[in-house]
């Protein structure tokens, strides 16, 4: 098995399951202010927050709550680089799939840093680092060799029961060929 290296471990282990619970814990006991710091031309007003937004919500935070402890447990489960690297890459496309959710904001929010708000930090500049890590965790990178190493084997000293010897026929005697019977005629 691999060892990971500290930084992976830290930000994969602790850091980013911290954040997404963080994130879980708005979207289900604060939907409003969840929704106000989303977008707050589209939160609702006095009337208080619709039903269906409000399960909504509740589901992306039962989801933010699966992804933090699916993380945390499946890659404190195992050291294997297969296991870490099939759960990343779908923990990247999934980053991808996150910051998509967000262009109904327009452009401007992915680079608009000095209009970012906290959930903003946490959609766009957190999902940014966490991408960077999983591709640079993809790419090897801080990993060392990957290359599994030979397993060892033990030398075998027994030689093949082969006869390499090559025997030569000395005899003087003309070889013979077999006569075809092809293109000869039966006489009758």
């Amino acid at each position: 098995m691999a060892v990971i290296p500290t930084p992976y471990q830290a930000f994969f282990l602790w850091i980013e399951p911290a954040a997404t619970l963080v994130g879980a814990g708005y979207a289900w006991f604060m939907p409003e202010t969840y929704l106000q710091l989303t977008d707050s031309g589209s939160a609702p007003g006095i009337l208080g927050l619709p039903v269906a937004t409000h399960i909504v919500l509740r589901q992306l935070g039962n989801l933010y709550l699966a992804f933090a402890l699916s993380e945390a447990l499946v890659l404190r489960s195992t050291t294997d680089l297969r296991v870490w690297r099939s759960f990343l890459l779908v923990l990247l496309i999934a980053d991808f799939g996150h910051l998509y959710t967000c262009l109904p904001l327009g452009t401007g929010i992915y680079y608009g840093v000095a209009k970012w708000n906290p959930i903003d930090w946490g959609n766009l500049a957190f999902v940014y680092g966490g991408a960077t890590f999983r591709m640079c965790f993809l790419a090897g990178v801080g990993l060392g060799s990957t290359k599994p190493k030979p397993k060892s084997r033990k030398a075998i000293d027994v030689k093949p029961a082969v006869n390499d010897t090559i025997e030569v026929d000395t005899s003087t005697e003309p070889p013979k060929t077999p006569k075809s019977k092809r293109g000869r005629k039966k006489k009758t």
